[in-house]
């Protein structure tokens, strides 16, 4: 027996391995995605990461996930390794990319379920509002794009040239605390090299918009049964969760709520056992409301 792997890099490249990779065509290049294919069949899910990210952002799932469904993850449009689309970057135009790359990809069974984080959600949320052919369900995670207050993340200067690799881990370990984890005992060395590599090589600034309200826009238009999940103490949007709450029961009133305790906005690595379970339930119950 193979001893378990202990190298950050080691467990990116292993978990990629066990993936095919797809290209499909976007302007100015490619968008990529992987497809860790078993055979289980049914209804595919498909993973969305969030901003200055990358399929990584699921690395703790696509595998105990990819045990009952047939398992997809993109990167999106100019991040990870997809390739950076034309300026001006714009939530129509990055949302495009997305659902033509969901239409011709070979093999795939249509409609999906979307899980989505962060910026990957917001942008999700504009695909199932324009293509609703495309999507069974959407269940967002540690959502952008509602328009609501936020938290304010605890976030250190960005990487210089200058800095040494250890300089550059203890930073990027300090901006994982102050945005994506609720404990920073949690921080490991992979989310460390997840994020180094990730940060490295985003082409495409998704603060400025993830701060407007697409999603909350979109939400009237998605006819998909949808779901929200958060880490209830989630830096994006604590102490003002009520609203976004609020707003969902206005908006949105059949949509399924959770919050996953003492968890941090990305929580699907933060507390990965529970989420796993919580989406294992969750997605047959999406599917009984198509």
């Amino acid at each position: 027996m193979n001893a378990p792997l202990s190298d950050p890099a080691a467990i990116e490249a292993d978990i990629a391995s066990r993936a095919t990779l797809h290209r499909t065509p976007a302007p100015a290049g490619h968008m990529v995605w992987r497809h860790w294919d078993r055979g289980v069949g049914g209804t595919p899910v498909v993973f969305l990461h969030g901003g200055y990210g990358s399929w990584a952002h699921w690395i703790r799932n696509v595998e105990v996930i990819g045990k009952a469904h047939d398992v997809w993850a993109g990167d999106l449009p100019g991040l990870g390794d997809s390739d950076a689309p034309p300026k001006p970057h714009n939530v129509a135009g990055l949302a495009r990319i997305i659902a033509d790359g969901l239409a011709a990809l070979p093999g795939l069974r249509r409609p999906v379920h979307i899980v989505a984080f962060s910026f990957g959600a917001m942008l999700s949320g504009h695909v199932a509002a324009t293509r609703p052919e495309l999507v069974a369900s959407l269940t967002v995670v540690g959502t952008a794009g509602l328009g609501l207050p936020r938290g304010q993340p605890r976030l250190v200067r960005k990487a210089e040239k200058a800095m040494t690799a250890a300089d550059v881990a203890a930073l990027q370990r300090e901006n994982l605390a102050g945005l994506m984890f609720a404990d920073r005992a949690n921080i490991d060395d992979l989310a460390v090299h997840l994020q180094i590599r990730n940060v490295a090589r985003a082409k495409v600034a998704s603060p400025p918009l993830s701060l407007g309200d697409s999603l909350a826009r979109d939400l009237p238009a998605i006819k998909a049964p949808m779901a929200f999940l958060w880490g209830e103490r989630d830096a994006t949007c604590h102490p003002h969760m009520d609203q976004r709450l609020a707003l969902l029961a206005a908006r949105k009133p059949e949509a399924h709520v959770y919050l996953f305790p003492r968890a941090g906005h990305w929580v699907q690595y933060e507390d990965a056992p529970a989420f796993n379970a919580y989406l294992l339930a969750l997605i047959p119950r999406l599917e009984a409301l198509r």
